[in-house]
């Protein structure tokens, strides 16, 4: 099988010495080994750059042992190294099998290599770039989040609230950033914080509303009653929530826990995918159809679906906010939220502070 020896040469805003700038970032990504792209530094250096241009061949085809010798390495470890490259892609053996590498150089070109063809390298090497760009995005996305997530620390410490401080130390117990690499993992962490820090927020104006709320019940007159009624019919502003679809996975039970994962297919779950896995459980405690579609007309579905996960949740209890009957739990606490009587914000952060001092276990 013949195989081709020359190249479409290296961009033009590329070096080779720049190539191998690209190739030790892009170690990682491209899941090599230290070694070797060490060893793609020496075949880059003892190549000409007139052998990375267009057309040309680009080769080295020193003899095992003397790259052993340069590399203080042995026969067997540098033939390991050059089928790492090649599996990866990144060189083509020339020689035929069992015979001595070699070459030959004719007014600083090529014209002949029975050794180590640097073609496929070449070839690659604007993937390798981008690799390297996507890198540089990551490590800054990386960079902004850890920021983010200390910001939203300071935030929590700035409410004075024993609860919320407990509640983002869960989250992230060392309260360290720097030691977070994955950004899955941060955006997961960043938005468990950003709910806690909208929830404990919400709890701290909540005394002021109240007020506000009974001096409007003592003046109201039978035509507010009436406006009343109305209102309650109409839907709930899913913008209204003070918390988060991560944070309500949090507060699952086992059973809807799995729905909801189950839904997200390995995702981070949005309120769809909750809305969607706490109705498969409302239809399991019997709750009707006719009265969920009604529940979330009124409340909006991810309302509906925080009504149904802290009563599911608050089955598991035997505390005085356990309940017997789930279903009748969230049509108690539904009907309440219809009726503008905020019940469910409360007990949101009971149920907060209950997994929190159980560990997660109630």
């Amino acid at each position: 099988m013949s195989v081709r020896l020359t190249h479409n040469g290296l961009p033009a805003d590329m070096t080779p010495y720049r190539l191998k700038q690209f190739l030790q970032q892009a170690r990682t990504s491209l899941g090599l080994s230290a070694g070797a792209v060490q060893y793609l530094g020496f075949a880059i250096d003892n190549c000409q750059p007139t052998d990375f241009q267009q057309g040309r061949i680009c080769a080295i085809w020193h003899s095992l042992e003397r790259l052993g010798a340069v590399f203080r390495l042995s026969k067997r470890q540098i033939g390991r190294i050059e089928a790492e490259l090649v599996d990866a892609g990144l060189i083509k053996r020339t020689y035929p099998e069992r015979k001595s590498r070699s070459g030959e150089r004719v007014d600083s070109v090529i014209r002949r290599a029975a050794g180590i063809n640097l073609a496929p390298l070449i070839e690659q090497a604007e993937y390798i770039r981008l690799l390297v760009s996507r890198q540089i995005q990551a490590d800054e996305d990386r960079k902004q989040l850890r920021e983010h997530i200390q910001g939203l620390f300071r935030q929590i410490r700035e409410l004075e609230s024993t609860g919320a401080d407990e509640a983002a130390t869960l989250i992230l117990p060392r309260r360290r950033p720097t030691e977070l690499s994955g950004i899955e993992k941060m955006q997961e962490i960043a938005e468990a914080l950003e709910a806690v820090l909208a929830d404990f927020s919400a709890v701290a104006g909540q005394s002021e509303l109240t007020v506000e709320s009974d001096e409007n019940i003592r003046l109201n007159t039978n035509e507010e009653k009436k406006n009343k009624i109305r209102i309650a019919e109409t839907p709930r502003e899913e913008s209204r929530l003070n918390t988060s679809p991560a944070h309500a996975r949090l507060w699952a039970g086992a059973q809807l826990g799995e729905y909801i994962d189950l839904y997200a297919c390995g995702a981070p779950p949005d309120w769809q995918t909750v809305a969607r896995a706490a109705h498969d459980r409302a239809y399991e405690l019997g709750i009707s159809s006719r009265l969920w579609r009604e529940r979330c007309t009124q409340l909006g579905e991810a309302r509906t679906a925080l009504c149904l996960i802290v009563a599911d949740r608050n089955a598991q209890r035997e505390d005085a906010f356990g309940v017997e009957n789930v279903a009748a739990a969230f049509a108690g606490m539904a009907r309440k939220e219809a009726k503008h009587i905020a019940v469910l914000d409360g007990l949101v952060g009971e149920l907060t502070h209950a997994l929190l001092r159980s560990g997660g276990n109630l």
